[in-house]
């Protein structure tokens, strides 16, 4: 098989092409509808997906410091969670108390039906805060983390409200978010050079290219460079 040619190649041998046509807009559409149909292309054309807008160094303390003003101990944890874990909306609302592992520093995310669950790390320094706040949660039978007084879990929708209020009385000016958190830590970590494999225990993406190296792999792997590189995360 020969050598593919630079998109850029490419592109430059079928703009000469078509220039000959005088082609407009409808005769493009039509000609690489054709092009798909003949090379049995099937599905659409997705973008690139872009990160989301971050909060900055300076936002994201004042998002904490709203948060530590308020002294709603729930809300403290939770929030925190959400920063340290990098857990998605729904699978923080799903937290059972039993699912937290205070001594080994770590929580079980129940990936649902016929997946294998995971395992994600929390720093050393929030052992004690999570322990003293699972045995609150204990004293008052709780089943999941995070319940209402009536002992209803909190949806997604309560969480998302109630980190965009603190986003609000922050001041910032951009949406604030549960998932925007999950960006944040991922990012944080890349910058302290753990790579995509080991990044994929903590975030649960799942990723052909380096599922070889996965599962290989195991938390303890992970669990040292991730405590080392929380070190140096911003005070929450």
């Amino acid at each position: 098989m020969s050598e593919r040619l630079p998109p850029k190649e490419m592109a430059k041998k079928i703009t000469r092409l078509l220039k000959k046509q005088d082609p407009d807009y409808g005769y493009l559409k039509k000609v690489f509808a054709q092009v798909r149909e003949s090379l049995g292309l099937k599905g659409k054309i997705t973008r690139a997906k872009k990160l989301p807008e971050l909060l900055t160094d300076d936002e994201m303390k004042c998002f904490c410091e709203a948060v530590r003003e308020e002294n709603h101990r729930v809300h403290t944890v939770m929030i925190k969670l959400l920063i340290y874990t990098g857990v998605r909306n729904s699978e923080l609302a799903n937290i059972q108390i039993d699912d937290v592992d205070v001594k080994r520093e770590r929580i079980r995310i129940d990936q649902g039906k016929g997946k294998k669950d995971r395992y994600v790390p929390f720093p050393s320094s929030f052992k004690g805060e999570l322990a003293q706040y699972i045995m609150s949660q204990k004293a008052r039978r709780a089943h999941y983390l995070f319940e209402t007084h009536r002992n209803d879990k909190f949806t997604t929708r309560w969480i998302r409200e109630i980190v965009s209020r603190y986003g609000k009385e922050a001041g910032i000016e951009k949406r604030v978010y549960p998932h925007l958190f999950r960006h944040h830590l991922l990012t944080h970590l890349a910058r302290h050079g753990i790579v995509d494999s080991k990044m994929q225990l903590v975030s649960g993406h799942s990723d052909r290219k380096s599922l070889s190296v996965y599962q290989d792999l195991s938390l303890g792997d992970v669990a040292e460079e991730y405590q080392s590189a929380m070190k140096d995360f911003p005070d929450l």
